[in-house]
């Protein structure tokens, strides 16, 4: 009795092996032979496939949540009759301004879903400015793309009390329920007072954060802040020594002085100040200019512009019964939304308003 058994047959017997199994039944029926069955292994050459970790497959199947909670917008002015262009920068968590954490790059569908979730035509968004509520900005129109990695810009339109102007920079708060009640707060502009108060106190704040020669700083920008409640307006000053708002930056030490002071009965205080000194030699500058304010769930939100030369991001703080306030929100280098909106509406009608002031030397404390 023979027993056949093909296993284990050279590689170029590979074609060989099949036909001999297709042969052996005719072998078999003129042969006294038993047949003890036959294993028969075709085998691929090629590599297996990698193995996808199961982790990674389940992530893929996940869709990423969108944030929860009301959203902070940046508006900016495109034309006449309250047109505008808005972005949503952060997410409110408690009151406080959060990084929206939008993905780069946004998974696929992720921005279709964001959009439809928050960005919705006829969508009413509380509009502030001010540090109160002017009315109500109303999304219209197709979201536009103006970074693939970032949030879309949505048009919208401010509806407003008559004979209220709105700013180049102001700021909407939802989709959520409405808060405050709508105001229009009175023009204010930059007096003798803050001019002469200006120098003295930047000064004072200089010595304070330590810096030897104050006398030396300059004043490059100064802005008259309307505050409700408050007899008289507020300021926000920029000072500095051995720099400039925009430029290629210093050739040496150089320190910025930014504060928000309001009047009091000793005249002004600042309510909140940011000092920064930094080097020429390859240091990141952070020069601070005020943007504007809005209502928030919390209160007040007052936001800066931290410069870092041509690069603009937001920074805000928030006014609370607490007597130090400081930076509580800034906004990610990957979409500073006032050079993305800003970019944008240049081609449109929007008018360009610079609140920059001849420099000045500051006058002595003592």
């Amino acid at each position: 009795m023979y027993t056949v058994r093909l296993q284990g047959l050279p590689r170029w017997l590979r074609f060989g092996r099949i036909a001999l199994a297709f042969g052996l039944p005719a072998l078999v029926a003129g042969c006294d032979i038993e047949w003890g069955g036959a294993s028969v292994h075709l085998e691929d050459p090629s590599p297996p496939p990698p193995e996808v970790p199961a982790e990674e497959l389940a992530a893929e199947r996940v869709e990423l949540p969108l944030p929860s909670g009301p959203l902070l917008w940046l508006v900016r002015s495109t034309g006449p009759g309250g047109d505008a262009l808005a972005m949503p920068v952060a997410r409110f968590e408690d009151g406080v301004p959060m990084d929206l954490e939008y993905p780069d790059p946004p998974p696929e569908e992720y921005r279709a879903r964001f959009d439809s979730a928050f960005a919705v035509e006829g969508s009413e968004l509380v509009l502030g400015a001010s540090g109160i509520r002017l009315g109500s900005l109303v999304l219209g129109g197709d979201a536009r793309v103006l970074d693939s990695g970032c949030p879309s810009a949505v048009p919208a339109r401010g509806i407003v009390l008559p004979g209220t102007t709105l700013p180049e920079i102001f700021f909407a708060v939802g989709p959520g329920p409405a808060f405050g009640e709508i105001g229009s707060p009175r023009p204010v502009e930059v007096d003798n007072r803050m001019r002469t108060f200006g120098p003295i106190l930047a000064e004072q704040l200089l010595r304070q954060g330590g810096e030897d020669r104050p006398f030396l700083a300059q004043r490059a920008d100064m802005v008259a802040v309307y505050w409700p409640g408050d007899t008289r307006p507020a300021m926000a000053a920029t000072y500095l020594i051995n720099d400039a708002v925009d430029g290629a930056g210093p050739g040496g030490s150089a320190t910025s002085l930014f504060f928000l002071a309001r009047f009091g009965s000793a005249g002004y205080a600042a309510d909140w100040s940011e000092m920064r000194t930094y080097s020429g030699a390859g240091e990141s500058r952070e020069i601070f200019t005020w943007v504007g304010a809005a209502p928030s769930p919390e209160g007040r939100l007052d936001f800066a512009a931290r410069r870092d030369g041509p690069a603009r991001r937001l920074v805000a703080s928030i006014d609370t019964e607490e007597a130090r306030r400081g930076i509580v929100w800034t906004e990610g280098a990957r979409c500073p939304s006032l050079e993305l909106l800003e970019t944008t509406s240049r081609a449109g009608a929007a008018p360009q308003v610079t609140s920059e002031v001849p420099a000045e030397v500051p006058a002595s404390a003592n």
